[in-house]
């Protein structure tokens, strides 16, 4: 099935390919014969582009100013074009300065583009695809390109951003294939409700999905629009920042360019836990018996046969991690892309890519399980992207993507949340993997059975399969009305997604026997069986999703002498249909954009969004965003007479309101609901009768209202302030400097109705907007880049963000003290008790406050009497702090390319975050428990008590790390060298991820960025790789 979509992907693509070719062949001949009649001054533009050392620059754009005539250069830097005579052409390209020339008569132009070290004449993708200078940005951005991107050998986009990007803040929760996505958090929380920045894609809202799943190799570029007036146009869906993404394009190169990349990789967890030896659990769990006044499980005898291992059946030794889990798996990545251009004048610009992954799991004992079931372990994905642009007239543009994806997801009947859940929570002695006689056991001497095997759970229990096909599309034309003044286009957009997954389990129980030794009189064994062998259970669940977008835009883009105004005004309509059985989502609003340089040094720009969404009730869905930036390039001023070593010194600022309509999940809470029940004791228990059924032989239960509605019910709303500056400092630009300020307020957050009164006599009140949050910060980034020669240069990045929240308002009922008020805390805080230590004796026990939570002992956790009553009772709780988002992330990477070589590296570190961790039975820190003699303890002593399972700050840790992130080593071979072989460009490397770790968290059982729930998650892995990468054309 997913082969023949695939297929039929490949299929369409290559009509809409044969189409464009035939617009490009057809109407070269009629249209552009009769736009030759009118524009006798139209020459034929051809040259090559090149950087400093003399090197073609690939995938520059060489660009008519005011219209959207433009290629973009081949792999040997040429272009080919037509234009009118004396019409000024832009050449930029992302790391590069831009340049300018005019044609006149020559018949070919060399054009010389300068690396932008310092950024400010980078060209960056922005709101509504639009591009832009870093000079002319007066928002806050951050950009990061393909070449970084690539270096980091992950499956999912999203974790290869960590600590390169100042003001992104990223957390990767698990290691499981397919579904070890990082989030992002742009500048931190600024609200305790939904945080997750929207994803645009190309200029158009996507799924985050649609995101991770991107392969690199389609990527040029990822940019992180952070300050309202970044991402105001995007109205109530930007409050928490926008992440936009271009894909790659073709052009300027009339022979296909191909590209090959190929990789393989080994992954193995960075870090899995370390257990007790049935030996010590056996000690560990006689001293609890002893401390709970239990009668003794353990006796010598026992003790001693557990130690030499002298039953092995009834008294095991079993390390479950070592039986479930290998210490490596595979992954691999195939990538192939082809770039071009057809017709006259390179009239059809092409970009198709396509590509395969494929992520093994830890799972160990693979090959019994595909011999039961006939699939592997693993995780697939299928990537294709075909971009096409069309210059179907000298005035109209048209642009037709296509792109989609199959997923594949193998695994065990049972989930991998669940494959660790037992085996963590499994003890060494509670069973072997097999009995005498080779079947599968179940419990022991030391356990009554009571969980399956965890052996029979990864290979005899099922599996399941859940495949997933994504596609969208976007068909675009933009047309330049240059004839009614010049620098006027409008552009329409229609585009679509389309997901189907369909989910399937086969569950079937297996054989389980309890081996109960040997008959007394016999001498036979003596199995019990616990489970028998079932046939496979089927059950399915798929869902259909579906979005469309559209919109129209009007721009105006034009030079007055030293003046440049660039207009746009954009109408657009979202709907989306997340599953089947919901209704759709509708957004649909108008945004406005004005942006005004002179000289190329001051720069002002308004945004104004009016966008409204359906989850609103009327005369509340729609609201104003709007937002006003400005810049001043100082050091280009003329009376400043900068020293030389000042190359640039830029100040701007920003201030505006965006929106953030996801409630939660929560859907039309302006309704009131009503259902059935509202029962009233014994004598109406399904509450009030209403007439009779059934002929009039029973009463008619009753209704009540399950949820109160909120007729004023909104948006969340963030007021954002920024201010920052760029630095660019000595010759060659090769120290850059931005730092940014921003303070956010955000108002008509949705939470719980927490504060209206019992007495009132309602319950299921909706949620309300009545939070406040205030989140302010500083990030900055530090790039330093010189070049010694052609063949040698250095470079280093450091990125650091700050950002830290506090709670204003929270409709929390007001706190009998004032110690218990959560508001002017961090996100994240809730109550608990305040530990103190362990109790030392049981005269301390006797002279301290009562805690009456369970049997109390000696080496129990001692909590603070806050309130000074003594008594230990819910209010003595204070604020605990409890999130794993840190307040304080950075990155650094150093590097250097010499004669071919090239060498990088990148240290990434986060500070701010906690987790609450328990240890779990089997775990090798419970040897670090309280005792008579080890009083210095990180751990209780061994009791059952629900003394020490309170929530307290008692096993919080902080999870602060410093990780070296990604280290790479490659080679470029000579360019004379490949053309031999014909070859254009070849690169091999190797590359590795998460390379180390150091922490300070006291249960070292994962990884401390995967710290954040207490269970414990499919590790995070550590991946070393190697790869190759080479060009044919």
């Amino acid at each position: 099935m997913r082969k023949t979509q695939l297929l039929s992907i490949c299929v369409f693509s290559l009509f809409l390919f044969e189409l464009a070719l035939t617009v490009s062949s057809g109407t070269n001949r009629t249209v552009l014969a009769s736009e030759t009649a009118s524009s006798q001054d139209d020459r034929l533009v051809r040259g090559v582009i090149r950087d400093a050392n003399g090197e073609p620059v690939i995938g520059a754009s060489v660009i008519e100013s005011g219209t959207s005539n433009g290629v973009v250069t081949d792999v040997d830097g040429k272009f080919s074009l037509t234009a009118p005579q004396g019409a000024k052409m832009v050449v930029s390209c992302l790391g590069y300065s831009d340049a300018a020339f005019t044609v006149d008569k020559r018949e070919r132009y060399d054009i010389r583009l300068m690396e932008s070290s310092e950024f400010l004449d980078e060209v960056v993708v922005v709101g509504m695809n639009n591009r832009q200078t870093r000079r002319s940005i007066t928002g806050a951005v951050s950009t990061i390109q393909t070449k970084e991107l690539v270096q980091s050998p992950v499956a999912n986009i999203s974790n290869a951003l960590a600590g390169k990007l100042p003001g992104l803040i990223t957390v990767q929760s698990s290691g499981e294939p397919g579904a070890d996505a990082s989030s992002l958090y742009v500048r931190g929380l600024g609200t305790y409700g939904t945080s997750a920045p929207l994803v645009v894609i190309d200029g158009l809202p996507r799924n985050k999905a649609d995101f991770d799943m991107l392969d690199p190799n389609e990527i040029e570029s990822i940019t992180i629009l952070k300050d309202a007036s970044s991402s105001s146009l995007y109205g109530i869906q930007g409050a928490n920042g926008v992440i936009v993404v271009s894909t790659r394009r073709g052009g300027g190169n009339e022979a296909p360019k191909i590209s090959f990349t190929i990789q393989q990789a080994l992954q193995q967890p960075i870090r899995l836990p370390e257990t007790m030896s049935s030996y010590e659990q056996a000690l560990y769990n006689r001293a609890i018996d002893y401390n709970d006044g239990q009668p003794e499980r353990y006796t010598d005898e026992v003790l001693e046969i557990i130690k030499n291992g002298s039953d092995p059946y009834q008294y095991p030794n079993t390390d479950w991690f070592d039986v479930v889990l290998k210490n490596h798996s595979w992954q691999q990545q195939y990538n192939i892309n082809i770039s071009g251009s057809l017709g006259k004048n390179n009239r059809v610009n092409y970009f198709i890519s396509g590509s395969y992954m494929n992520q093994g799991t830890l799972l160990n004992h693979t090959d019994e399980f595909t011999a039961n079931y006939g699939v592997k372990p693993k995780y697939d994905r299928w990537n294709f992207r075909s971009n096409l642009d069309v210059q179907a007239t000298k005035r109209l543009n048209i642009r037709i993507d296509m792109a989609g994806r199959l997923e594949t997801r193998v695994g065990p009947s049972e989930s991998f949340t669940h494959v660790f859940n037992i085996i963590t929570s499994r003890l060494p002695g509670s069973q072997s993997i097999y009995n005498p006689d080779g079947t599968l056991a179940a419990g022991s001497a030391l356990e009554i059975p009571y969980q399956n095997n965890p052996y029979g759970v990864i290979t005899r229990s099922g599996y399941y399969n859940r495949g997933s096909n994504v596609m969208y599309g976007t068909i675009s034309a933009k047309y330049d009305f240059d004839f009614i003044t010049e620098g006027l286009s409008a552009q329409a957009y229609f585009s679509f997604e389309n997901t189907n997954s369909l989910q399937r389990v086969w569950r079937q129980d297996f054989e389980q026997f309890w081996y109960r030794g040997t008959d007394a009189v016999t001498g036979e064994p003596v199995y019990q069986d616990y489970t028998t062998n079932g046939r496979l259970q089927a059950s399915t669940f798929s869902s259909v999703e579906r979005y469309t977008y559209y919109d129209l835009r009007l721009n105006y883009d034009r030079d007055f002498g030293r003046h440049s105004v660039h207009a746009q005004l954009l109408g657009n309509r979202t709907l989306k249909n997340l599953y089947s059985s919901e209704y759709m989502y509708a957004y649909q609003g108008l945004s406005a954009r004005a942006a005004y340089n002179f000289a190329q040094r001051w720069f002002a720009e308004f945004n104004l969004g009016y966008n409204g969404s359906e989850n609103f009730p009327k005369g509340r869905r729609y609201g104003v965003f709007p937002s006003f930036s400005a810049g001043w390039v100082i050091s280009d001023e003329p009376w400043l007479h900068s020293p030389d070593w000042l190359k640039i010194f830029k100040i701007r600022g920003s201030y505006g309101t965006v929106g953030n309509d996801q409630i939660g999940g929560n859907r039309f809470l302006y309704i009131s609901e009503f259902g059935p029940g509202g029962a009233l004791g014994s004598i109406f228990p399904n509450g009030y009768y209403f007439g009779t059924t059934n002929g009039g032989t029973s009463a008619a239960g009753g209704h009540n209202e399950t949820r109160v509605g909120n007729a004023y019910v909104t948006w969340e709303k963030a007021y954002k302030t920024n201010a920052g500056f760029d630095l660019s400092l000595f010759e060659g630009n090769v120290l850059n400097l931005t730092v940014d300020y921003f303070h956010e307020r955000r108002d008509n957050i949705l939470t719980a109705a927490g504060s209206v009164p019992d007495y009132v006599g309602i319950t299921n009140i909706a949620p309300r907007n009545s939070g406040k949050v205030v989140n302010q910060g500083v990030e900055g980034e530090i790039r330093f880049f010189k070049s010694f020669s052609k063949d040698f240069s250095i470079f280093s990045n450091l990125q650091m963000t700050w950002a830290k929240n506090k709670v204003l308002e929270n409709d929390q009922p007001a706190p009998a003290y004032d110690y218990q008020d959560l508001r002017g805390y961090e996100i994240g805080y809730a109550l608990g008790y305040k530990s103190i230590g362990f109790f030392e004796s049981q005269e301390d026990i006797d002279n301290s406050p009562a805690q009456k939570f369970g049997p109390v002992i000696p080496g129990d956790i001692k909590y603070q009497d806050t309130n000074g009553d003594n008594v230990i009772d819910p209010s003595d709780r204070v604020p605990i702090k409890c999130f794993s988002v840190p307040t304080l992330t950075g990155g650094l990477s150093l590097g250097f390319n010499l004669h071919g070589f090239d060498f990088s590296m990148l240290f990434s570190g986060a500070m701010g975050g906690t987790a609450r961790l328990w240890s779990y039975p089997s775990s090798v820190i419970n040897l670090r428990r309280w005792t008579k003699e080890n009083k210095d303890a990180l751990l209780p002593v061994a009791h059952t008590t629900a003394n020490n399972n309170v929530v307290s700050d008692q096993n919080l840790m902080k999870t602060d790390y410093l990780k070296l992130r990604n280290i790479e080593l490659g080679y470029t071979f000579p360019t004379a060298w490949m053309k031999k072989i014909h070859v254009t460009a070849a690169r091999i490397y190797v590359n590795a991820q998460n390379v180390a770790v150091w922490d300070k968290m006291w249960l070292k059982d994962r990884d401390p960025e995967s710290a954040g729930s207490g269970t414990l998650p499919y590790p995070l892995q550590r991946v070393f790789n190697m790869g190759l990468r080479f060009e044919l054309q």
